[in-house]
């Protein structure tokens, strides 16, 4: 029998539980073209809150959706060069239209559309890299230019867009980006990034982007509503899950939905009947190990100042400006602290909420304080 719960895959319709008033925000977003941000960790549930936003926005807009990902875009050509490809492969069916709009549109980058023999779907969009730098508002204006040609509004949908923060003179470049992005009224701009603060950075107040786009809050899902689809899932399946291990379930990984779902999924696989203690702390070292090898890798990359900050929080430090902190933990000074916590903040290893620290992932914060400390 296949498992009710899913946690590698995107997720629609019945599958996708709560964030109800997020669903409802985005897609009224989208239908109305207006620019928008998600931010929130990788497995949070932002592409499945997406998917049936675009569900739910089609029922009320046509609308055309051009799709990038900048996991692996590491310049101003690239992105160029991508955004390009990609508005294409949303705006036309053919090479031969390819190349048509390419004319028409891009007469001063003047890219070049190359067809894979051996894959006739397959094509490639090259440019002059010169050439393409020097007139990028060109390609900037494309999603606006696509729309007014086909008649047809543009969701621009950008994964990973805290890449952008990461080019050579990356304020520069967010401003050229911003010059010609904001007066476009018929494209609509989702974008997304799992490196929270690199996002809260990049729309921070005096940041080129702030005000671009409306950010949509995503809070962990619900107790009530993950504890009842986990109750409700187990039972659809004929297997049974105590309330009481349901909440626990939820604790344990705080309502983010990847690890939710998974360590559910591990505790319905552990039984065929009830679940009991046993069950549970089987599932919980299952959920342990199988994230191990991603968050060894973490820790690979910390010095011994980071993982005695990070032991400090897991013991409930939340303030180490005293003298007994510093010492204790071996922090060395004030001075040096403040750089810790920016190494830690640029890893995506913690957040600051109200000027207190805290893990962005709660699933890493029990592994380093079961695995890699041995606090029990």
């Amino acid at each position: 029998m296949d498992s009710p719960f899913i946690f590698s895959r995107e997720v629609v319709n019945d599958a996708f539980v709560g964030r109800r008033e997020e669903l409802s925000w985005l897609a009224s977003n989208l239908s109305n073209k207006e620019n928008t941000v998600l931010i929130a960790p990788a497995g949070y549930g932002k592409k499945s809150l997406v998917r049936n936003a675009f569900i739910q926005a089609r029922k009320q807009t046509e609308f055309k959706l051009c799709t990038c990902h900048l996991f692996n875009i590491r310049d101003e050509y690239a992105f160029y060069t991508t955004l390009t490809h990609e508005l294409l492969s949303a705006a036309c069916d053919t090479a031969d239209e390819w190349t048509s709009v390419a004319d028409r549109l891009l007469p001063l980058t003047q890219p070049q559309i190359v067809v894979n023999e051996r894959k006739p779907n397959s094509i490639q969009i090259l440019f002059d890299r010169q050439r393409l730098l020097a007139n990028a508002g060109e390609v900037l204006q494309l999603a606006e230019r696509l729309a007014e040609q086909q008649r047809q509004p543009f969701i621009v949908w950008i994964n990973d867009f805290q890449e952008i923060a990461d080019f050579d003179d990356a304020e520069s470049f967010q401003k050229r980006l911003l010059a010609q992005w904001k007066n476009h009224h018929l494209v609509g701009y989702l974008l997304c990034g799992n490196k929270v603060n690199a996002m809260n950075r990049l729309f921070a107040e005096k940041a080129p982007f702030y005000h671009f786009a409306e950010q949509i809050p995503l809070e962990p899902v619900e107790e009530k509503l993950l504890v009842d689809y986990i109750i409700r899932s187990f039972s659809k399946s004929g297997r049974v899950i105590a309330k009481e291990f349901a909440e626990a379930i939820w604790r344990t990984t705080n309502g983010y939905p990847y690890y939710t779902q998974q360590f559910a999924h591990l505790c319905w696989a552990h039984t065929q009947g009830f679940v009991n203690d046993a069950m549970m702390d089987g599932a919980t070292s299952e959920l342990m190990n199988y994230n191990d090898r991603h968050f060894r890798s973490l820790v690979d990359g910390l010095t011994t100042p980071q993982t005695n900050y990070l032991r400090a929080m897991i013991e409930g430090i939340d303030r180490f400006s005293s003298s007994e902190v510093i010492s204790r933990y071996e922090l060395n000074s004030s001075a040096n602290i403040t750089r810790v916590r920016g190494a830690l903040e640029k890893k995506e290893i913690i957040r600051f909420v109200r000027n207190k620290p805290l893990f962005l992932d709660p699933v890493f914060e029990l592994w380093m304080k079961k695995c890699f400390f041995d606090a029990g």
